[in-house]
């Protein structure tokens, strides 16, 4: 179990960046990446949070660009652990979006004795859900907040917690988003014999959309830093592109997204990511999307990350 905990701590901290001690912040598993287009681009996604991924990296989201979107995202760690996430969000009254996140992490270990002997396995779940609501206070400010049920069980042993989020977002001009949010901040927990708090997180980004006859290429950066160690930074980019207009029967769009995040350097390939999306036109403003992405961790393997998800554009988006 140790050496299992060991590897899965020294894999969180490359997600979020170098220096994770174990005895700063329990909550690990809420420090990694959610999303494959925003794994894709950095996590550089505070100032995006257009979809269903902003109700875990900037709820203000829910309220400007947001469409009617469910997504549904299975992830690939080390050997035995997989972690699904998902969201639901629906803009409503003009001014407001609301939405619906989940979290579940599953991993399986090998139980031994004094001696090393194996006797038998047990399981590891993480389980986080919650609500996230947003506003638009003008034309280009919105403001929102989430919170969280956070559960875990490690074979016999449980706890549980609860989890705020909150964000903004400015739009000062059409193409251009600065935004900022703090993350996991909530109750402690006591699991077995220790106390384990949150993995404050404080995010600070710029998008620049840069449009094009009907595509366009979004750039975007973030600072973000947790207690444990100091800031990280992640870059992105995504093209979008109109396969019609590239000679294709449909009018279905091709996207393209690589970035990359600092922190834990453990490779020549650590902390790039490379990543696709395509999206098919059921009907007017209806697309189903699907996304991937690869993510080096170095010397501890990769990570490969599927999301499907359904969305609901209005007429007249640049999307």
């Amino acid at each position: 179990m140790n050496r299992f905990r060991m590897m899965l701590v020294a894999l969180f901290g490359i997600c979020a960046g170098a220096g994770l001690g174990p005895s700063a912040t329990g909550f690990t598993f809420m420090k990694i990446g959610v999303g494959s287009r925003p794994v894709a681009m950095g996590q550089a996604f505070t100032a995006v949070a257009d979809d269903a991924n902003a109700l875990f990296y900037n709820p203000a989201g829910l309220a400007l660009e947001c469409p009617i979107d469910i997504s549904l995202t299975a992830c690939q760690l080390l050997k035995g652990v997989s972690y699904f996430t998902g969201g639901l969000t629906i803009p409503f009254a003009k001014r407001f979006g609301a939405g619906l996140a989940g979290g579940f992490l599953n991993a399986v270990d090998t139980r031994r004795d004094e001696l090393g002997q194996e006797l038998g396995s047990f399981s590891i779940n993480d389980l986080i859900a919650g609500p996230g609501l947003a506003v638009r206070l003008s034309r280009g400010l919105a403001v929102g907040g989430a919170g969280k049920f956070v559960f875990n069980r490690i074979d016999s042993f449980s706890a549980w917690a609860v989890s705020f989020d909150a964000g903004v977002i400015y739009q000062p001009v059409k193409y251009v988003k600065l935004g900022a949010s703090l993350l996991h901040l909530g109750t402690p927990r006591r699991f077995i014999n220790y106390w384990e708090y949150q993995p404050i997180n404080l995010r600070a980004g710029a998008a620049f959309k840069f449009p094009f006859q009907n595509n366009y290429l979004l750039l975007s950066a973030d600072a973000a830093t947790y207690p444990d160690y100091g800031p990280t930074i992640g870059a992105g980019a995504e093209l979008k592109l109109d396969l019609k207009q590239l000679g294709a029967a449909q009018n279905d769009r091709l996207f393209v997204r690589g970035g990359y995040q600092s922190g834990g350097h453990l490779g020549a390939w650590s902390g790039f990511s490379f990543g696709i999306g395509y999206e098919r036109v059921l009907g007017p403003g209806l697309q189903l999307a699907v996304d991937a992405v690869y993510f080096s961790y170095g010397i501890l393997g990769d990570a490969e990350r599927v999301t499907v998800g359904l969305k609901f554009v209005p007429a007249g988006s640049i999307r």
